[in-house]
């Protein structure tokens, strides 16, 4: 990103035109080549960015060490746990970084970002991860938690694979290959996330059973508490479960997870046909839901087993 003429609107460019002049210093760390895949916002990322970027990691797999994608911040977990599930058995890092001031300013953290990135990129870390500031995170269990401090992400429930100050500290809690790589592209679209709060109507979130979405997460508080007497959102659960659609309960709280055999409002909530999302972030859940909704290879009865299941490092243990 780079600032317009006379203005503080921010708007994308040709940054692999410039890099080297900014950040020299990249051509000290390994031999890069770039390729512009497009030039979004990232709110403005789709499905076929993904597979677009999940194709070229893919096709060029053998010829490079490791890959560095230049992210916008908005988006960039969803888009770490989409490649996560796509690039499965990944033999290489696919690093994802971005910076919270553009490139070309002073005080930009892009640099920085840039330049750890690319070094940790020749390390032996085979997965999708996120760096910023000084960490490296696993991609599909990191969350956006600030919109204007430099460390602006963290990873609530698995710690860093890697940690940069004045040297760099690899851990050894990386992914273990368990078989060959596999680009798996398919995702659907048909997933909605609706956040609880207190004084929600249910009457609101009927028309849900009348729409063509295969499954709808719902991001409660605690270990997965909703309303249960007043307002209670247990018979929609049901009603949604009985219309063949999935109904996936995420924690708001972002250290821990869900348990929804932990109080009488979670054990309704399971009992009305709602699943668990485990310590899962929401962003991951949606995405998992989105990809395993698109394989033609899985039952849709194998749902809840494949949402418990780890695909690539997602999720810590099956919920109870």
């Amino acid at each position: 990103m780079v600032p317009m003429p006379l203005s503080l609107v921010l708007v994308p460019d040709q940054v692999a035109a410039h890099i080297l002049t900014h950040v020299p210093e990249l051509e000290k760390l390994a031999r890069i080549d770039f390729q512009c895949a497009f030039n979004l916002d990232s709110a403005d990322i789709q499905i076929p960015h993904w597979q677009q970027l999940a194709r070229i990691v893919a096709d060029h797999l053998d010829a490079y060490d490791g890959f560095v994608i230049i992210h916008g911040t908005d988006s960039m977990v969803y888009t770490a746990a989409a490649l996560s599930f796509m690039l499965r058995q990944l033999p290489k890092p696919v690093i994802l970084t971005g910076s919270q001031r553009p490139l070309a300013e002073i005080r930009s953290d892009a640099r920085m970002n840039l330049i750890n990135s690319v070094e940790l990129a020749t390390y032996p870390i085979p997965e999708v991860a996120i760096f910023f500031g000084t960490r490296l995170y696993r991609g599909n269990r990191t969350v956006k938690y600030s919109s204007i401090h430099y460390n602006a992400f963290e990873s609530p429930n698995f710690p860093p694979l890697a940690e940069v100050g004045i040297d760099i500290r690899v851990y050894d809690r990386h992914l273990q290959r368990k078989g060959e790589f596999e680009l798996r592209e398919a995702f659907c679209d048909q997933v909605l996330a609706i956040r609880f709060f207190p004084g929600l109507r249910p009457d609101y979130l009927q028309f849900l059973t009348d729409l063509p979405v295969k499954a709808v997460v719902l991001e409660a508080l605690g270990l997965g508490n909703v309303a249960v007497k007043a307002q209670s959102l247990v018979p929609l659960v049901r009603a949604l479960r009985e219309a063949g659609k999935w109904v996936v309960v995420t924690s708001q709280s972002r250290h821990g997870g869900v348990d929804l055999s932990r109080y009488e409002n979670g054990v309704m909530l399971q009992q009305a046909g709602a699943l668990g999302a485990g310590d899962m972030t929401t962003e991951a859940t949606i995405v998992k839901l989105m990809h395993l909704l698109g394989q033609k290879d899985y039952d849709v009865q194998q749902i809840p087993e494949m949402l418990h299941k780890s695909l690539a490092g997602e999720i810590s243990s099956k919920e109870k």
